[in-house]
């Protein structure tokens, strides 16, 4: 989705009331001009989540969660801002630009309908009584039932060259669009059916949509799984098969267990393990690592224990911690997949599995030593440089400093070498910010501010009149906290726009992680500050001298090093300078001037 208009924006706003919508999901009950709840987003017992008519945000004062109606859908269904654009702009009827252009926004339409149709056409195909008996058979064995089968929308592309595109054009779809769909493949003497004779596994969006297929050979054919390729709908590392399905047990479990294949992901669901997903045929990627943040704390792989599934492991390792999420790994038998485990050992002994499951630095240190076996010590610094681009990627410092110590002691190598090796490491695979690093995270958003800009942000967000009339007093400059600089700078744009200044409206410009809650959190603090007025015109006072003060210390260290370097007309120049900065303000105790130097 291009840059939203921000006229837009606040027409999406404007229909939707931030009570009606939170209402659909929580009990909301009245608490004087506003509503208060128990949280969605933390278990209590006292109701500390509160929503703001007036300003149209929501705080929740247990948990330091919120925002506008954005937020909310971000943070409750796991949505992007342009998802939580999109999903409010279609129930408030406002209409938004698309990426695309509208021919192409009716050609993704149309796709999507003939996927839908295409499932639909595969589903009737196993449940027909006759040619679809051998396929739920096979299903039986595996240990899929009938009611995994329609939650998963299982189908059957029969035997036979022809079997869909006959079924299609007979309902007037034609060649060209089963081709673009990837369903059917020309070949020298005209169209085939991509799939046949396969098990049919349709891969759903999160907007509920079939977006392509995986096919499982039912005989010797080759290869074993076959997935359609990429189309305007569907790129594979983009999904995770079984999402749409596992994204509520996730979300309850704080976890989701990753296995390699579409039978692992049903027959696991089918035994009652519900919050497993599986990365398509493909390598874990960044984006869906990411997706999983989205829905998980933890993230267990569950791969073969076999060459291939140990490299999978590894990578998906690297990816997910430098996502942010905590990672172990199911140390499955040799030769033994996830669903062949359950159907063998049943749901408990699995959980046993997943509950015994390895961390990372367990992982990576025994894979080392099996990769630079010996024991001399060219192996161990082998070993510990193999281990080291992953442990650099973990975002906390105290873990990393506690990989080390153990990393030393495993290795029998010193400890303060392999900090300084840690040091650098260049992580494996692609890079990332590491919380709290950079003006993306949430970490820095929430970053207590100085008392008197904290409360002096929320004071004009409650009237952003109040800034304009501070103006010859006060300048964006004098704050020294980021966010709350630009939160100040959003209201200063939409002030000198002619805009509303309200809070949701402030909310909706702020792009970083974080800095919306925060706005949610300025608006409950001004709520409860008496005296406004007051306390903004000490707030300023307060803010002003401070910036006055880091001005002096900066004019002082200069006359210091003026001094230091024999520039006695700069020292001068420097001493006028502090001294008329001294008479301009009316402070009642002025900075001493610098030592060994003139009292200016």
């Amino acid at each position: 989705m291009p840059l939203i208009p921000e006229g837009v924006l606040d027409d999406i706003q404007a229909r939707t009331d931030i009570a009606d919508l939170i209402g659909r999901y929580v009990p909301l009950r009245r608490a004087g001009r506003h509503f208060k709840a128990h949280c969605p987003f933390h278990k209590e017992r006292t109701p500390s989540f509160m929503v703001n008519t007036e300003k149209q945000v929501f705080h929740c004062f247990g948990c330091g969660v919120g925002g506008n109606v954005f937020g909310f859908l971000m943070q409750h269904d796991r949505l992007t801002f342009p998802e939580a654009v999109r999903q409010l702009a279609d129930h408030a009827g406002v209409a938004i630009p698309d990426e695309a252009a509208a021919s192409n926004r009716t050609a993704h339409a149309a796709l999507a309908a003939l996927l839908e149709k295409v499932c639909q056409h595969f589903e009737r195909r196993l449940l027909d009584p006759a040619g679809g008996k051998a396929a739920r058979d096979y299903l039986a064995r595996r240990g899929v039932s009938e009611p995994t089968r329609r939650a998963f929308r299982l189908g059957l592309a029969p035997s036979g060259w022809q079997g869909l595109l006959d079924a299609a054009q007979a309902t007037g779809v034609s060649a060209d669009a089963l081709e673009a769909a990837g369903l059917i493949i020309k070949g020298r003497s005209g169209y085939y059916d991509r799939f046949r004779h396969r098990l049919m596994f349709p891969i759903v969006d999160l907007r509920g949509r079939v977006v392509g297929f995986g096919g499982r050979s039912l005989d010797a054919q080759e290869p074993k799984y076959l997935n359609g390729p990429e189309t305007p709908l569907y790129t594979k590392g983009r999904h995770l098969f079984g999402l749409a399905q596992a994204k509520d047990a996730i979300i309850r479990a704080k976890t989701a267990v990753v296995v390699e294949g579409y039978f692992d992901c049903a027959v696991l669901a089918d035994g009652g393990i519900a919050h497993v997903v599986s990365p398509l045929g493909t390598a874990l990627t960044t984006d869906q690592a990411r997706l999983l943040k989205r829905y998980a704390e933890q993230v267990i792989l569950a791969f073969d224990a076999d060459a291939a599934g140990e490299q999978a492991t590894l990578r998906g390792i690297d990816l997910l911690v430098e996502t942010g999420l905590e990672v172990r790994v199911a140390r499955l038998p040799q030769g033994v997949d996830p669903d062949e485990h359950l159907r063998t050992y049943g749901r408990e002994r699995f959980e046993q599995l997943l509950d015994a499951s390895a961390g990372i630095f367990d992982v990576l240190v025994e894979t080392a030593l099996r990769r630079h076996p010996g024991g001399d010590t060219e192996s161990r610094v082998r070993a510990a440089q193999f281990v080291l681009p992953t442990i650099a990627k973990v975002q906390s410092a105290m873990m990393r400093s506690e990989y080390v110590k153990l990393l030393a002691e495993r290795l029998r190598l010193d400890e303060a070498a392999v900090a300084e090796e840690l040091a650098k490491a260049e992580p494996r695979g692609s890079s990332a910010p590491r919380a709290g690093q950079g003006s993306g995270s949430s970490a820095a958003a929430r970053v207590a501010a100085p008392g008197s800009e904290r409360l002096l942000t929320a004071l004009v967000l409650d009237d952003p009149g109040r800034w304009t009339r501070s103006a010859d007093a006060l300048s964006l400059g004098d704050i020294t906290d980021p966010t709350l600089r630009r939160i100040l700078a959003v209201v200063c744009e939409l002030e000198a726009a002619g805009l509303s200044a309200s809070p949701a409206q402030v909310a909706s410009r702020l792009s970083e992680e974080g800095q919306a809650a925060l706005v949610a959190e300025l608006v409950e603090l001004a709520r409860s500050t008496p005296s406004t007025d007051e306390a903004f015109g000490d707030c300023v006072r307060r803010v002003k001298a401070a910036a006055l003060g880091r001005e002096l210390a900066t004019m002082r260290d200069q006359i210091r090093a003026a001094q230091h370097a024999g520039h006695e007309t700069e020292v001068q120049r420097l001493l006028a300078a502090y001294q008329h900065q001294l008479a301009g303000a009316s402070r009642p105790e002025p900075a001493a001037a610098p030592a060994g130097a003139s009292h200016p």
